[in-house]
């Protein structure tokens, strides 16, 4: 493995490749190293759930073919047991030992990866209908002077949890459960930069949210002129207060934005990437997790957040294509 690499640049590989579908090579040209260093982070990622490698690899336990049977079905049984649970089954069943690191790899080798459940938005015919004329509309526009803000409560509790499934198979669906340490914020981004971002204390109204708005594009007014701006649809996102904000900063919002449409708010991805670097470090305390939001809003390369921009062009190419509902859906 090349050591010349930062931890930023392998997290780097990892976001480019898994969320904007970037091809191995391109990434090796984009970050300036060599093909086989890409694929060695890809790999060490899908084997480890890491992009450092750690002491002690070296080679495996060699299992027979009954032996990778009763792994296959306990890799298909047990989706989320870490790779210390199925060692212990795997031993019980058969009274051989293996190590975490054979699991590991033998899950990718039959081809297993690692994901975290999705929560799935629920969207009717109206709802598709709404989504199909907006991307039918903006198909030919340009991103790049398009502000994308949201909300985002991060949460400590079962959305760490991973589940290791099939190859094409989709990622499962997850339902909130006990929370241990939560904590909402509201950020903006854009394609050459993003707001300061704003840990939301208290509940949100008309008033707070224009509140949020100057606590998160003040130091940005200039940057932002003549700018369009995109928010999912809360009630006090189009208000009046909300839009004379907007216009006396030469912002114009976005009102035919369609509801239940995540996927054609470029924050969405962001919040994903940092909800990822998040739970890799476990949260300890309130504050850990307030320290580990921070750091990942500053830490999220400026060249993703283009690239999930980028990809919205592609998000209404697949909308159209499904009449205004989501592939996954349809």
């Amino acid at each position: 493995m090349s050591g010349h690499l930062n931890i930023r640049d392998r997290w780097r590989i990892v976001s480019m490749r898994f969320d904007q579908n970037i091809s191995p090579r391109e990434i090796s040209r984009i970050v300036n190293c060599s093909y086989q260093t890409v694929y060695n982070i890809l790999h060490l990622f899908d084997t480890a759930n890491d992009v450092i490698e750690r002491t002690g690899r070296g080679g495996g336990d060699v299992l027979t073919d009954a032996e990778v049977r009763v792994l296959r079905k306990f890799f298909y049984a047990y989706p989320t047991e870490t790779s210390n649970q199925i060692c212990n089954r795997f031993c019980r069943r058969t009274g051989h030992f293996v190590t975490s690191r054979t699991i590991r790899s033998y899950r990718v080798r039959l081809g297993f990866r690692a994901v975290h459940a999705r929560t799935q938005p629920s969207i009717n015919q109206q709802h598709a209908e709404c989504r199909l004329l907006f991307c039918q509309q903006r198909i030919d526009d340009s991103w790049r002077r398009v502000i994308f803000a949201d909300e985002k409560m991060f949460e400590v509790d079962t959305s760490g949890v991973v589940h290791w499934i099939p190859l094409g198979r989709s990622r499962p669906t997850t339902f909130r459960s006990q929370i241990k340490y939560q904590i909402p914020v509201f950020g903006a981004v854009w394609h050459n930069n993003r707001s300061e971002l704003v840990f939301i204390r208290g509940r949100t109204n008309t008033l707070t949210y224009v509140e949020y708005l100057e606590s998160a594009l003040r130091s940005r007014r200039r940057l932002i002129k003549n700018y369009f701006f995109i928010h999912d649809r809360p009630r006090w996102a189009h208000t009046h207060a909300a839009h004379e904000w907007l216009f006396r900063n030469h912002v114009t919002c976005v009102d035919d934005y369609p509801p239940v449409s995540p996927d054609l708010n470029a924050i969405e991805s962001v919040w994903g990437w940092m909800n990822r670097f998040v739970q890799s470090r476990f949260p300890r305390s309130q504050q850990h997790l307030e320290e580990l939001v921070a750091a990942a809003w500053e830490a999220i390369p400026q060249s993703t957040i283009r690239g999930y921009i980028r990809n919205v062009h592609s998000v209404c190419d697949r909308i159209i294509a499904n009449h205004g509902w989501d592939s996954s859906q349809r």
